[in-house]
């Protein structure tokens, strides 16, 4: 069940250092040390949500545009960076995304989130999982399984689930902001996985609008037959997406119709593992409905 995906193929060559006179540029008043430099501009990458302007990254960051396109050119040649198929925005690369999964399951394999999922897995008397996006799937970071569970199912961290017929793919999506949803929606199969896998691209983003409205995402037999999924949102200080906390259950334990009293407890549970992984919880808490 897991696949695959190749992040990168030949070798990276080996970029130019960045001499003193690339650091200086033309803006001398400029002394910050490169790393910092380099930092801030990954960091201003990731944050922004979708692909930057080269122009708009060096406003933000107050560099020179000769600094800021010798920085960026830098960190693609390292995989940092990449550009999308057009080639004038600059958008995270494998190695970024790499970066900040590993980061992810560090802070994840820290003993008061993992206490935290498997306490919420024992109040739902359910399979409690965590996920993130991560190219065109959700891999999974956590998961605690119940000892009742019926079915055998080869999920495990670092497993890999699709986006289109998941709870937690289908919730990233929903989120995702407007233009790299529309992009990705343009591109992203909808293979049949399930006889209830919804296929047809007009009834999917119609679907995708409403996860968005309510705040959370099921899968109903969707991905695996007698397999019933409920998802949420785990956010950042901005409100932002950054993982999903998801249940999973067999359709006889858990259906539309009796998730409505496990939302609050799940939203609940994504906030305290947000501050488990030392970020910030959005200050809002979306609306409800089963």
């Amino acid at each position: 069940m897991t696949r695959k995906i190749a992040l990168g193929s030949a070798p990276l060559q080996e970029p130019r250092e960045p001499t003193t006179e690339d650091a200086a540029d033309t803006n001398s008043a400029d002394r910050r040390p490169l790393a910092d430099r380099v930092l801030a501009l990954l960091d201003a990458v990731a944050g922004a949500g979708q692909p930057m302007a080269v122009k708009d990254i060096a406003e933000k960051l107050a560099l020179p545009k000769p600094t800021a396109h010798r920085l960026i050119a830098m960190l693609e040649e390292r995989g940092f960076l990449a550009r999308p198929i057009d080639g004038r925005l600059v958008t995270v690369g494998p190695k970024l995304r790499t970066l900040a999964l590993n980061t992810l399951r560090s802070s994840l394999a820290q003993a008061p989130s993992h206490a935290r999922l498997r306490a919420l897995s024992l109040e739902l008397g359910e399979t409690c999982n965590i996920g993130v996006l991560e190219g065109g799937d959700v891999v999974y970071l956590d998961r605690v399984e119940v000892e009742n569970w019926p079915l055998r199912l080869e999920f495990g961290v670092g497993s890999r689930v699709p986006l289109h017929c998941t709870a937690m793919g289908k919730l990233f999506l929903a989120f995702l902001p407007d233009l790299p949803r529309r992009r990705l929606l343009e591109c992203l199969p909808l293979p049949r996985m399930a006889a209830a896998t919804l296929c047809d691209p007009a009834l999917f983003r119609a679907e995708l609008d409403s996860i968005a409205a309510c705040g959370h995402s099921f899968d109903d037999e969707e991905y695996m037959p007698g397999v019933f999924c409920a998802a949420v949102p785990i956010r950042d200080g901005a409100g932002r997406m950054i993982a999903a906390l998801a249940v999973q259950a067999p359709k006889v334990r858990l259906s539309r119709e009796s998730v409505a009293d496990r939302l609050p407890v799940l939203h609940r549970a994504a906030s305290d593992m947000a501050h488990a992984l030392g970020i910030d919880t959005a200050p809002a808490e979306p609306a409800l409905s089963p």
